[in-house]
């Protein structure tokens, strides 16, 4: 790139900026906790989570098809990982990525899948007879939610790098499910100012989820009403968000360095948060990891206690062979009422 055009390449970084900030203005407003379809879009994966979910203007990994789809057109190899966590109780996340960098820019595929243990079906228990009628009726039914996803990005200029994934979403109650669709908006940006980075990402735009199944599609005849009681259910949108964050190198020599990053998240169903995060990494293998995940809002912090966001990791890093790096990464993420959650990733690069 030459000197006369960045002048007009800084002016696109602008726009796309601006576009995005511009659309975040509709997230604004009263928390609605609760008011948001699949969660799981929410859960953060990858060796970010050991550094207070920090990553969208660090971006350098397969996990970046989660966080900043713009930041897979930096990668210079192809990339497989494989995310593992132990969410609440017996709810379990599983999550992997597949990066290929082509000639035309980088393409990209993950899923995700939110899976629990079988329940048992009950029926209400009748307060007017003395026998029990709510001690479960022998059957069981799962719950479910998944997720796939598309990616690409390419570089605009030598600094500049926009990315997009489309994604489908599925949640299942017994027989009754929801189906949505939603997109990942992603800019990455080195400024040139030493090792400072910039990352912009709006997350989960998409369409509303209703459920439809056979436990709702029937008319209730047992309601004496005229018309007949039919059920269903309110449509609930996607969990938007919006994440920008920078990322710089503290400390940086051949084979350590100590970096920092930095994302300001603002979902649309629950109040904003200040991540914090740390990664040292030794002589290219050893890598351990901190960070904590601020809350703003005083009385939902205090709430959720104030434990909650706590976020440590160590990490691993051997060359099996010439072309085939492993990295194994082991994250912990505390939820300060519900228990702490670990996570197990295994990323290999060929």
């Amino acid at each position: 790139m030459n000197g006369e055009k960045m002048p007009n390449f800084n002016r696109l970084a602008l726009v796309l900026a601006s576009a995005l900030l511009i659309t975040t203005m509709s997230f604004a407003g009263m928390t609605k906790i609760g008011t948001t379809a699949a969660p799981l879009l929410k859960i953060g994966v990858g060796r970010a989570t050991g550094m207070g979910e920090t990553f969208v203007a660090i971006a350098d990994d397969a996990s970046t098809t989660y966080w900043n789809p713009a930041g897979l057109a930096y990668l210079a190899e192809r990339q497989v990982m494989f995310n593992h966590i132990d969410w609440i109780y017996d709810v379990n996340h599983e999550f992997i990525s597949v990066a290929l960098p082509l000639n035309f820019g980088t393409v990209a595929f993950s899923a995700s899948a939110l899976t629990m243990g079988e329940m048992r079906y009950t029926t209400t228990d009748d307060v007017v007879t003395p026998a029990r009628e709510d001690t479960g009726t022998g059957l069981t039914f799962g719950a479910s939610q998944v997720y796939f996803g598309v990616s690409y990005s390419r570089m605009i200029t030598d600094r500049l790098s926009f990315g997009l994934t489309a994604k489908g979403v599925s949640e299942r109650i017994w027989d009754n499910s929801a189906n949505g669709i939603g997109m990942d908006i992603g800019l990455f940006y080195k400024t040139g100012f030493k090792s400072l980075k910039l990352g912009m990402v709006i997350a989960n735009l998409g369409s509303e989820m209703a459920y439809t199944g056979r436990q709702l599609d029937y008319v209730d005849t047992t309601q004496a009403t005229n018309p007949p009681v039919t059920y269903k259910t309110t449509p609930a949108p996607l969990p938007a968000i919006f994440r920008f964050g920078l990322s710089y190198y503290i400390l940086e020599k051949e084979k350590d360095y100590l970096l920092f990053a930095a994302d300001l998240v603002h979902p649309s169903d629950v109040t904003e948060t200040f991540n914090f995060g740390l990664e040292y990494c030794y002589s290219n293998l050893l890598f351990i990891r901190a960070g904590y995940i601020f809350n703003t809002d005083e009385e939902y912090a205090s709430e959720i206690g104030r434990k909650t966001g706590i976020c440590a990791g160590i990490g691993l890093a051997y060359k099996l062979r010439e072309r085939i790096d492993l990295k194994l990464d082991v994250g912990y993420r505390m939820i300060e009422y519900l228990g702490g959650s670990p996570r197990l990733t295994l990323n290999i690069g060929f």
